[in-house]
């Protein structure tokens, strides 16, 4: 696997345990995705990226 794809994936779980533990927010969580994206030159519709950013629960005022 690429070294940034590891690294992507593994800051970002990081990040993901900060956002369970209540550490940071959702907002921050977000944040600090599009700066690993850009640090690891990876594109916004990337495979490798965490899969509630891509697809959120609700899309307008349907839940699925």
């Amino acid at each position: 696997m690429d070294r940034d794809i590891i690294g992507y994936c593994s800051a970002l779980a990081q990040a993901r345990r900060m956002m369970k533990l209540g550490i940071i927010s959702l907002e921050d969580f977000e944040k600090i995705d599009h700066l690993l994206l850009k640090k690891y030159h990876l594109s916004l519709p990337s495979l490798f990226r965490d899969k509630a950013l891509l697809y959120p629960k609700t899309r307008g005022n349907m839940p699925h």
